[in-house]
């Protein structure tokens, strides 16, 4: 039985890493770092003329910050999800196993046509996660209902692919 494994997906981090150069540049012409900057008399009366230069340092900030992120993945060789026979390792979540029978059951969630893997663990305590994901994880559960959410967006992995793979080395039981 062949395991699934989704890495980032080199051509969307590509693109993230271009679209949010633009915005950037746009920010710092916005600001006026870059040539003369937008005509305050001109064009859309949608945001005063007083306030495009720290919209745009906003601009510059927000996708300067999206920039690093995903340069920082679109470098990154790891497997963000991994379902085998030992269990699931979520690279955001953390870098342990969650072996098969510390899950209790798995949910699909979806929202705006993005689907989600729910994992519903009988410890979620004996499994803490990293990061931005740890932090967000009270909010995951009143969304979710679930502990783990396991999105595949920016990955190479079809989300298909990861149902089959939790219902053959997981089990159909764990499926609502």
């Amino acid at each position: 039985m062949k395991e699934f494994r989704a890495y980032y997906s080199r051509w969307r981090m590509g693109f993230l890493v271009v679209a949010s150069l633009g915005f950037v540049l746009i920010g710092l012409w916005m600001a006026g770092v870059i040539g003369d900057g937008p005509d305050p008399n001109g064009g859309s009366r949608r945001i005063p003329p007083e306030l495009i230069p720290y919209v745009g340092w906003l601009c510059v900030i927000f996708f300067g910050l999206c920039l690093l992120v995903t340069a920082k993945r679109f470098f990154d060789n790891a497997a963000q999800v991994e379902i085998g026979r030992a269990g699931i390792r979520v690279a955001q979540w953390s870098e342990a196993i969650i072996p098969w029978s510390e899950i209790r059951r798995v949910s699909v969630w979806s929202y705006q046509r993005q689907r989600h893997i729910i994992l519903h663990l009988h410890k979620p305590e004996a499994f803490p996660g990293k990061g931005i994901a740890a932090k967000l994880s009270r909010a995951n559960r009143m969304l979710t209902g679930g502990d783990i959410a396991i999105n595949l967006v920016g990955t190479d992995g079809r989300f298909d692919d990861a149902i089959d793979s939790i219902a053959r080395f997981g089990g159909d039981a764990l499926f609502d």
